[in-house]
Formats: structure tokens, sequence, C-alpha cells
């Protein structure tokens, strides 16, 4: 199964041409404009039942619950971001917005404390942190932040830290240099994973030995072009297979009711199906309703794969998903606006259903509710695993919320599931 890539950063590798206008309309009226982007819980119990804690950041939708407080679950309106923002994994490039700084893989927001990891100090300042010596580090052009050897990194966007060796009796040396751009260095990967580029780009070459050439991030996603991470390229082709020891390429094969590309890849959208010995399958349509799910299992959106039965006699299918009543969708926006994922337990995806208020449901994997209430755990009568539903906490009477807190003016008394506000 192949994805689509993401859109090309259009100043980084290609170009465009612009035809000559009439010279009436040139004299006569020719603007330019131009436009600037910005870059852009609740309580839990404390006692023997399910804690539960508000609903959770980052994805869109909201679902009022009774007596105050919302749940944020669903798809409402534009997805939130999902990296760059303070407390965010840092972007490609360990981009982080606004000036903020990326401390082991996240991003802290300009102005936050750099004690986040990898030895560094002080306050992020457009980028920059400090080192245990009080000296500034991070940004492109300082020195890099913490310690020698691989614990030696750089905080800002787009900055890798590269080290000079010793050389004429002379200590190394290292500096934080700009990384993730076409023909430039790729950035490492601070707190794990893969080195990393800029949108558009991909990390490729570099070779072996005592001094290996470092990998520069390239073009990717393009005809004849390398796939971009994850093995997705541009719309129309597809990330080919290839020999052994070479690079996989973006090829335009594998439309749907097309040809398979070589190893039986199609595009987005296609699965390969009768492929033999000599002869090239075709790429079947998938993911869709009443469809069969395309590679990994995946779906479009909106649906949701029911893989076959185990041991045969069957074949997978996309089921939709996200609508009330409806199987829970995979993913950040499981469900619609104004829903929640319910009842997730066992291997089972869980439903779409109101949930996160007074005598609801508790919302998602982890059990949340509206801001004042505790997901509790009533057990069932004939001693089964009994229901998980969101009861009011920190009012006078009530269970106490989270870390045995209580509106202001009330203490938290007593113990477990008797612990109550007064």
């Amino acid at each position: 199964m192949t994805y689509f890539g993401p859109a090309r950063q259009s100043d980084r590798s290609r170009s465009v041409s612009i035809g000559l206008l009439p010279a009436l309309v040139i004299a006569s009226s020719l603007s330019l404009v131009l436009a600037a982007c910005g870059s852009s819980t609740s309580s839990i119990g404390n006692d023997a039942s399910v804690n539960g804690k508000g609903g959770t950041p980052g994805t869109a939708g909201t679902s009022g619950g009774a007596g105050g407080g919302t749940v944020v679950t669903g798809a409402g309106g534009a997805a939130a971001p999902t990296c760059g923002n303070a407390g965010q994994p840092c972007c490609a490039s360990n981009t982080c917005n606004g000036g903020g700084c990326c401390i082991a893989g996240n991003c802290i927001g300009s102005g936050a404390a750099c004690n986040g990891g990898n030895n560094t100090t002080g306050t992020c300042t457009n980028g920059s942190c400090e080192n245990a010596m009080g000296t500034a580090c991070g940004s492109i052009g300082q020195i890099c932040c913490g310690g020698g050897g691989g614990g030696a990194t750089c905080t800002a966007s787009g900055a890798r830290c590269t080290v000079t060796p010793a050389g004429d009796g002379g200590p190394a040396t290292n500096m934080c240099t700009a990384c993730g751009t076409n023909g430039a260095a790729c950035c490492q990967a601070v707190g794990g994973g893969v080195a990393t580029c800029d949108t558009g780009l991909s990390c490729q070459g570099g070779g072996g030995g005592a001094n290996p050439t470092p990998q520069m991030c390239a073009p990717c996603g393009g005809a004849t072009e390398a796939c971009c991470a994850g093995n997705t390229c541009d719309t129309g082709l597809a990330c080919a297979a290839a020999a052994a020891g070479m690079a996989r390429t973006c090829m335009n094969c594998g439309a749907v009711n097309g040809a398979c590309c070589p190893g039986n890849i199609c595009q987005a959208g296609g699965i390969c199906t009768g492929a033999a010995a000599g002869a090239a399958g075709t790429c079947d349509p998938c993911g869709g309703t009443g469809q069969v799910c395309c590679a990994n299992n995946a779906c479009n959106a909106g649906f949701r794969c029911n893989p076959a039965p185990a041991g045969g006699g069957g074949a997978s299918s996309c089921d939709a998903c996200g609508s009330s009543g409806q199987a829970c969708c995979p993913g950040a926006t499981p469900c619609s606006t104004g829903l929640g994922c319910v009842g997730i337990r066992n291997g089972n995806p869980g439903t779409c259903d109101v949930c996160g208020g007074a005598g609801q449901a508790c919302c998602g994997a982890t059990n949340t509710c509206s801001v004042g209430f505790n997901c509790v755990n009533t057990p069932a009568a004939d001693g089964g695993a009994g229901a998980l539903s969101c009861m009011a906490c920190g009012a006078s009477g009530d269970r106490c919320c989270a870390n045995r807190t209580c509106n202001t003016g009330l203490t938290c008394t007593g113990n477990g599931a008797a612990a109550t506000c007064g």
C-alpha cells in the first residue's frame, strides 16, 4: 500500500514558469500580494474506581457535559496541530513554532525553562538555551548544548550539532549548523527516531567507512525520485520495489484498475490482486464502502477495517465508522462532532456516542470525563466488569476529584471511594 506524499515545498525543489502576459495587461494591472502566515483536564478520581480525566487536548470538536465543563472529542472543524507547539513533538527538521526549543524530541515554548533533557539549562530564547556553564547554546552559530560525543545537541529549529575533530594539537569543537533544507545535511533525530528533512525532502545518500559521507536532504516523492518517509509519493505515483541494495523510487504505475508496480505495489486506493509468476497483477479498488481493506488493513477516511477471519473463509472489509452508533474510527479523531468513543475494552474498538457528562459513559481508551466529573466503575450485579460512567466530583458531598482536590473552600476527607468533599 502506498500513500500520497505531502505537498512539495515550492521554494526548495521546484521552479515555476510564468508565461508572458500581453504588454497592455502588464502595463495596466500588475500587482503582487504578499501573505504572511503565523505559526500557529479535568478531574480524575482517586478511589477504587477507574480514574478519568478531562478531554484529550489537540482533537477538535466539543461535547458539553451536564454540570459544566467540556469533553474535547470528535472531529469538528480544523484539526489541531500535532507537532511544533509547546508540549507536542518537534516537527520535521526538529522544528518548533514561535521560537520554541526542541528538547529530547518535544517542543517547549519560548520563555520556558530548558530543563527537559540533553543537559540544557536556562530559558528558551528564540530556539536557544544554555549549557551547564551558563553559555548560550543550541541555535545556529552557537556551540552545541549538552555533553560531548552523542550527548551534544542543538535546540533551535533546523539546527544540528556538527563536530570538528581535533587537529594541530587543539581540542575537538562542536557548533550548531543549519540542516534539513535541500542540499544540506540531514538534521539529527533529537530524542530518537530517524534523521529528518523539511517537507518534500528525504534523507538520502551517505557512505560507510572510517569517515562516512553524511546523508543529505534531497527532493523526494516525484517521478524517478526517492520515495519520501513512509514510502510515500506524489499523487499519481507509487513507491515501487527495487532490487536488493537499491533505493525505492516513485514511478508512474500502480493506478487503480491498472497494472501493479514492481513488488505488487499500488497507489493509494488500490490493492494488487491476481499477481502470479510471470504475470503482473491488477490494482483493484480498496478502502471504500463494501471494498476490501487496502494494504496494512487501511481504509479511506470515515471507514475502519474489519480484518479477514482467522483461518481464512472470508476477506477483510471497510465499514463506515465515526457516526452515532457506529464503531470508532482509528486515529486521533475517532468520532464526529459532539460524540466520543465509549466501551473500548478487550479489543473492542468502541462505539461513538455522547459521553463525559453526568451519568454518561466515560470517553475514550483513557475513560475521560468533563471537568468536574470522575469516571467511576459501577460493579455489575452478577460480578461482571460493570459499567463506567461519569459522576460529579468536587462539590460538597461529592467524591473528591483528582489528587484529593475539591471546589474552593472545601476539603477532601476519607479514603478511597469514601473520600468526599465537605
